[in-house]
């Protein structure tokens, strides 16, 4: 029967494991409900013990409080591999030092980070932790109390906390100078931030376009990446060199915030390029109506080359739909080309000779139309009716 909060932690975080099971206790939970996985010697070892074993069978809900601490002993990393293979929900905790640059292992940045001086996050705790352990109805006014004892609680222990944190001390032999382009830093983030050593080229450029990341050359990353310590380049896949690999990832909390400037740099939503070219007044009224077609149509993708002879077919069935003249399936080429010199959409589909025969829109352009602002969806409608044929009786 699960019925039981797990709650895996370092012994050293105890305090905080402390205040929890107070604040479940206090908002009508039973505290036998509660499973503490910091037994006596269980952090200084790394066989998981039975009684641990037991609890985890029987658990409805998982916290993971996450700490330095926690990452660094091979017992609590071993249980939060066992979290993680479990379909049992889990709800990592994180405290000051931890964020989500610095995650790994199994318990990394996949997972949604709580905090304990969050209302939100504490609600957020105790709404799926009543839920998973079907708990008595509390009054909002006892949870709202319990609440704010817990986030008293948790102040006090945080101020009087002291961390050391080698990690970081470590960071200052890291010279990033070796990385004399871009596209190195942006793909050496991307490896960090995964915190995989093989990283292939189809992932990367993935990741790029769903971050709408511009101009970088993952030939060229995954070249240079490849002369230190002996890395591999194979069938567009990375291997980072493993000494290379173990320092950057040792220090991945302190050197991914300065590669991430550079991601920063080169990351250009589509929406904002779309917004300011909207606002400029400077679109025709064929790239007015190609707009006004992707939004009533929910268009994703768009036709190249031999493609492009479906997509006008199905513009002029849009027009007829809507008496429109064919202004906009004459110049459909044209009203393409502006959507790509402006970056709002990325190529998804190449023809045998690796030729552009699809490109689909940004995600966030995507949003953005298809949550159509009001006064856009106004401008468009207007456009439309300017166009619109006039059938002689």
């Amino acid at each position: 029967m699960k019925d039981i909060i797990f709650i895996s932690h370092r012994s050293t975080d105890k305090e905080i494991a402390d205040i929890l099971v107070d604040f479940f206790c206090g908002t009508g939970i039973a505290k036998e409900k509660v499973f503490c996985s910091s037994l006596p010697g269980n952090d200084v070892q790394e066989r998981i013990s039975d009684e641990v074993k037991t609890a985890l069978k029987r658990s409805a809900i998982n916290i993971a409080i996450l700490s330095k601490e926690y990452y660094q002993s091979a017992y609590c990393l071993n249980e939060a591999g066992i979290l993680w293979y479990d379909d049992t929900p889990v709800i990592p905790i994180a405290l000051p030092e931890i964020n989500p640059n610095n995650m790994y292992g199994f318990l990394n940045s996949e997972y949604k980070l709580r905090h304990l001086d969050s209302d939100t996050d504490v609600s957020y705790i105790y709404d799926a932790i009543s839920e998973a352990v079907s708990a008595p109805h509390t009054k909002a006014s006892v949870i709202t109390s319990e609440n704010n004892k817990l986030r008293k609680k948790y102040e006090r222990l945080m101020n009087s906390r002291i961390i050391t944190d080698p990690v970081l001390e470590r960071s200052n032999t890291i010279n990033l100078s070796e990385l004399s382009t871009d596209d190195e830093r942006i793909v050496l983030y991307y490896i960090l931030k995964k915190n995989v050593r093989k990283v292939s080229k189809s992932d990367v450029t993935k990741w790029l376009i769903d971050n709408e990341i511009h101009n970088v050359n993952i030939d060229n990353a995954f070249d240079l990446l490849s002369l230190f310590d002996n890395g591999v380049v194979n069938n567009d896949t990375l291997e980072l060199g493993l000494k290379s690999f173990r320092k950057y990832s040792a220090n991945a909390d302190s050197i991914l915030p300065l590669l991430k400037e550079y991601v920063d740099q080169h990351t250009i939503l589509a929406a904002d390029s779309f917004k300011s070219i909207w606002t400029s007044n400077t679109l025709s009224s064929a790239e007015e109506l190609f707009i006004a077609y992707i939004v009533d149509e929910r268009i994703v993708s768009l036709g190249n080359r031999w493609k492009a002879d479906t997509q006008i077919k199905d513009i002029e069935q849009w027009e007829n739909k809507n008496s429109l003249e064919p202004t906009l399936s004459s110049n459909y080429s044209s009203c393409l080309e502006l959507f790509i010199q402006k970056k709002l959409v990325y190529e998804s589909a190449w023809t045998s000779y690796g030729n552009p025969r699809k490109y689909s829109l940004y995600s966030s352009l995507c949003d953005l139309l298809f949550n159509c602002p009001t006064e856009i969806k106004e401008e468009l409608q207007k456009v439309k009716q300017e166009y619109i044929t006039i059938i002689p009786f």
